[in-house]
């Protein structure tokens, strides 16, 4: 995400954004809309879940769709 924004020429306030950071800078920066935004702020979910250490493991379903959603996003958001 830090690439998109580079490429798009929208800066970045913070010196270690977080997913949520960049993601809700680009929405506000019209790069994307809400459904896009939704997306991101899902598959960012989904990361939280699979890399920190929570109450339970990430579902197979839940992985298979953080990987297929990020497929997606490289092909269509950068």
């Amino acid at each position: 995400m830090v690439q998109v924004c580079k490429s798009r020429g929208v800066k970045i306030a913070a010196k270690n954004p977080t997913i949520a950071i960049l993601n809700d800078t680009l929405k506000k920066e019209n790069v994307y809309e809400v459904p896009e935004w939704r997306f991101i702020q899902r598959l960012g979910d989904l990361r939280n879940l699979c890399d920190h250490n929570k109450e339970r493991e990430p579902t197979k379903d839940e992985v298979t769709e953080l990987i297929d959603g990020v497929a997606k996003l490289t092909k269509t958001i950068l």
